[in-house]
């Protein structure tokens, strides 16, 4: 693995806790408990890293062999901190660390890289749902998760299971969950549910209450057209199902399927990808407001903040980043296009297909705004795929052209494709290239002077567009 003390922005502390090969090798001096007899590590996986000011955070995947017993994998999170924070982290740690792993230290410290160790599901802030936890929750709230399947019986849960799905450290976590039932006449049945479980109650509040709103928002005038949408609204979502405060977790519908990003391979995509520019145009025709908004001053404060970090990482990029600033900042486009109702993060993984069919998730970043920003957020997301070499060019050129003729042929309003490349060449800088330095990648530097060049370009485009450029045909000019 490359450390990042190659690159312009050394840490070699942190490119120490990065090197699974130097893990692999160390970690039985520090994970073993005193009465365990010490064994090897096989293999050791970075699952994420998150980077920030006050350090960084690694998710670790780590399989040990040891003790006479069979391989086990058990997860960590390690946290690399500041020489004079490691101490009291370390104390903080220790007092977090209440659920002991079936082998190996709950808490280690390997000083080497100023890493501590803190065993899944343990967590800095968050008290993780546990079966045991959700089985008791569950046992009051049973008619709320079971959503009508209850059949006027009276159930009993006998068993629970909590399958993770995703899991920021320190942030939030979301499960799969399986409910094990029988009733008084012996029957059985198992119900499924996701469960997200955030590490602010009033962010889970909000995201419960709008996903019960948002069952509503394509309701048209009349007793009659509500029922009809409220049954069958034109975007397939989860439904909330019930709200845990003590926990911050919210449950909501399991919906079948994988998302698009899993089986990109597999599917037709001449006729999957209009589908899905139909499906962000329906979904900007809902009738809800928001509070949290996107508008050109606060884009332009997330482009200066990423410059800022961009040039901070890679210093000989700084004359070619304070070019870039002040004609994107003096760039205006003829617009009356209204504000929508905004996913915020809309990109193939936060969208799920079954049977044909597309449901869009992942609703936790729900703003107010211009239409372009959803649309560029989806294909800023293909760059970035192709960057990781998910893609190749010829693919994410074809994602694009029918993404933009499916959301062209659905679109409530026009929308001016000088807004979209603007918003583009923004969420390049600040979304993507600030990826390479928020987050550990692979030869970082040259992947930033890729998204640089990439949002110059579409910067140079939005300037260049002809007034008879229409949005469904604006594939022709991206870069």
């Amino acid at each position: 693995m490359k450390k990042l003390a190659e690159t312009g922005n050394s840490k070699p502390r942190l490119s120490l806790a990065l090197d699974t090969h130097w893990l692999k090798e160390n970690l039985p001096r520090y994970l073993w408990r005193e009465h365990e007899a010490p064994g090897e590590i096989g293999e050791v996986e970075i699952q994420h890293v998150r980077e920030s000011k006050k350090g960084a955070a690694v998710l670790y995947r780590v399989a040990l062999n040891g003790d006479n017993k069979p391989a086990r994998e058990q997860m960590y999170v390690g946290y690399v901190v500041p020489e004079d924070k490691l101490k009291d982290e370390f104390k903080a740690a220790l007092k977090k660390g209440k659920i002991p792993p079936p082998v190996g230290r709950t808490v280690a410290l390997v000083p080497e890289t100023n890493l501590i160790l803190l065993a899944f599901p343990n967590d800095r802030k968050m008290r993780l749902l546990s079966a045991a936890e959700l089985r008791l929750w569950l046992e009051e709230n049973l008619h709320d998760i079971a959503d009508g399947a209850l059949e006027n019986r009276s159930w009993q849960v006998q068993a629970t299971k909590v399958e993770m799905l995703r899991y920021i450290p320190d942030k939030r976590f979301t499960a799969h969950c399986k409910a094990t039932l029988k009733a008084a006449d012996g029957l059985e049945k198992e119900i499924w549910f996701i469960a997200k479980q955030i590490n602010d109650v009033k962010r889970a509040k909000r995201l419960y209450r709008h996903l019960l709103s948002l069952r509503k928002a394509w309701a048209g005038n009349g007793t009659d057209a509500r029922a009809q949408v409220d049954a069958n609204p034109p975007v397939r979502l989860p439904r909330a199902l019930a709200l845990d405060e003590k926990n911050a977790v919210v449950y909501i519908e399991y919906i079948p399927g994988d998302n698009l990003k899993q089986v990109l391979f597999e599917i037709d995509i001449a006729r999957v990808m209009p589908a899905v520019g139909e499906l962000l145009a329906n979904f900007h025709r809902a009738q809800k407001r928001v509070r949290k908004q996107v508008t050109r001053r606060n884009e332009l404060a997330e482009v200066r903040e990423a410059l800022h970090n961009l040039g901070k990482a890679f210093p000989a990029l700084r004359p070619r980043l304070r070019k870039l600033f002040e004609p994107f900042r003096n760039f205006y486009w003829p617009d009356a296009t209204p504000n929508v109702l905004l996913h915020g993060t809309y990109r193939l993984n936060h969208i799920f297909i079954h049977d044909g069919k597309l449901a869009l998730l992942d609703l936790d970043s729900l703003r107010m705004g211009h239409p372009a920003y959803d649309v560029a957020n989806f294909l800023s997301s293909l760059y970035y795929l192709e960057a990781q070499e998910r893609i190749d060019p010829s693919l994410r050129r074809n994602i694009a052209r029918r993404f933009l003729e499916g959301y062209a042929a659905q679109a409530p309003h026009g929308m001016p494709p000088a807004a979209v490349l603007w918003f583009l060449a923004s969420l390049l800088l600040n979304k993507q290239a600030n990826k390479y330095v928020t987050h550990f990648h692979e030869d970082r530097e040259e992947k930033v002077r890729q998204m640089l060049a990439l949002a110059e370009a579409a910067f140079a485009a939005c300037r260049q567009a002809p007034d008879n450029l229409t949005c469904e045909a604006l594939w022709k000019v991206l870069p």
